[in-house]
């Protein structure tokens, strides 16, 4: 190879290498991290200048420091969500802790100090404030923390369904739209007055939009679920996109100390109810089971928290009651339709169909079924003058109609005419994440999250979608 082409080599490669993430991330993530700001003073109101802040994730350990500018302001950004300590120092002055401040999703925290003025040894600290009014963003929303998530009911533990407990959210569940794709999942919600289909989802920041009806295709199970936080109106411009509200979701990551826990919850057919419209008790087998771990890999640095879900589901679903011919019917008995042989009206069309139509039937079995009728089959003759009983007989009827009712038309079950059928559907489904959280230096970390999710569903009515 030319030297120049070799030089030349690894530039192209960078090239190469750019080209292709640039197609593979075709836009950047949208920011779930909170912000921390506010303004020093000392006592007599006057700011202070080149105060040392410090802000530590009590879970992490993980640290970062700022100081404030010649107006006295400072401010972290890119906070993520967790429960701080904040640490004011300045010589001349005592140090201020603050403990206990929350950082909740997309949520800006103004937390303003005045130092006391005192040896740098003496410690002033704060272990509660009243909530903050923000006064930065105007931003309309509500959050929703672990503890809800958690410990609130959940129908086949979907944390979507917390969206219908918003203001302003009306759900479709249940809804007679089923013949729009997502109609029925709990993520497809009206917000303001908002199209179903206008809300944005985003888990740790990434896109998490079905492309087709813009549902939620990522939906971590609910013990993986920090906290996610429901944007209903005047949200920033770095989501955009849609018109209806934005959906922000962070999942778990470890800590200091190893967590975890393992679960099931289950439901089973003796512990439900018939139901109204229903002739039997439908199937219902539900065992959701999984367990969550985390912890630190190097202490105050790296950490990581796995999860996994199993869903095994057997549910009946009814379908709609229907008339089907008696057991006496099924084999050309109709004597019960009618009194005085008026079971069957009409003639044979006295045309020259009706020719045809005479001769089958009277050639019918070798000619047995001519021997069987009462009046022999001819153009013009009244069906009742040849089944004045209101039965045909076996050797008149059709073989492949008989043959396809009693393969394919279904038996009654309620009653000696009606039947219901109930039939099975499944869903099975295992979900995998794993998260990685490593603090490169004071100023960088770097955080990555797998999504793994594995559904066979079988839906006996399906319909569209």
């Amino acid at each position: 190879m030319h030297p120049s082409l070799a030089r030349r080599a690894p530039v192209s490669w960078l090239v190469v290498f750019g080209m292709i993430v640039a197609l593979v991330c075709p836009a950047l993530g949208q920011s779930t991290a909170g912000r921390v700001l506010g303004r020093v003073a000392d006592p007599t109101g006057a700011v202070l200048a080149g105060v040392k802040i410090t802000l530590t994730n009590l879970a992490t350990g993980v640290s970062r420091e700022a100081q404030t500018n010649e107006t006295g302001d400072y401010n972290f950004v890119e906070v993520v969500p967790a429960t701080y300590q904040v640490q004011f120092e300045l010589s001349g002055f005592k140090k201020n802790v603050q403990n206990g401040v929350i950082v909740d999703v997309n949520q800006v925290v103004t937390l303003n100090s005045t130092l006391q003025i005192g040896a740098s040894q003496e410690v002033v600290e704060v272990t509660s404030e009243a909530p903050q009014v923000d006064t930065t963003s105007t931003q309309l929303g509500a959050v929703i923390n672990d503890r809800s998530v958690n410990e609130l009911p959940l129908n086949t533990r979907d944390t979507y369904q917390f969206l219908q407990l918003q203001p302003g959210v009306q759900s479709q569940l249940g809804s007679s739209g089923s013949l729009f794709f997502g109609s029925d999942d709990a993520g497809s919600v009206s917000v303001n007055g908002g199209r179903t289909r206008a809300n944005n989802f985003s888990v740790n920041g990434g896109d998490a939009n079905d492309q087709f009806v813009n549902k939620p295709t990522v939906q971590p199970t609910p013990d993986s679920v920090e906290e996610f936080r429901v944007i209903t109106n005047t949200f920033d411009a770095e989501y955009g996109r849609n018109s209806g509200s934005v959906v922000n979701v962070i999942t778990k990551s470890g800590s200091n100390t190893f967590h975890g826990n393992l679960y099931e919850y289950f439901r089973n057919t003796v512990l439900n109810a018939q139901g109204y419209f229903n002739t039997v008790k439908p199937q219902l087998n539900q065992n959701q089971f999984g367990g969550t771990f985390g912890g630190p890999v190097k202490k105050d640095r790296t950490f990581f928290f796995v999860s996994y879900e199993a869903r095994r589901i057997r549910q009946g679903d009814p379908g709609p009651v229907l008339n089907v011919p008696t057991p006496a019917e099924r084999n050309g008995d109709f004597s019960a339709l009618a009194p005085n042989g008026q079971q069957f009206s009409g003639t044979i069309d006295p045309s020259a169909n009706g020719v045809f139509v005479a001769n089958a039937l009277n050639a019918r079995s070798n000619g047995a079924c001519g021997a069987a009728m009462a009046t022999a089959a001819a153009p013009g003759v009244k069906w009742a003058a040849i089944f004045p009983t209101g039965v045909i007989p076996a050797v008149c009827q059709d073989p492949v109609a008989a043959s396809f009712i009693q393969q394919f038309v279904p038996k009654a079950n309620v009653g000696s005419n009606q039947n219901q059928a109930v039939p099975v559907g499944t869903d099975n489904e295992d979900q995998f994440t794993a998260r990685f959280d490593h603090k490169i230096n004071d100023r960088k970390t770097f955080t990555g999250y797998y999504y793994f999710n594995d559904i066979r569903q079988l839906h006996p009515y399906d319909t569209f979608g």
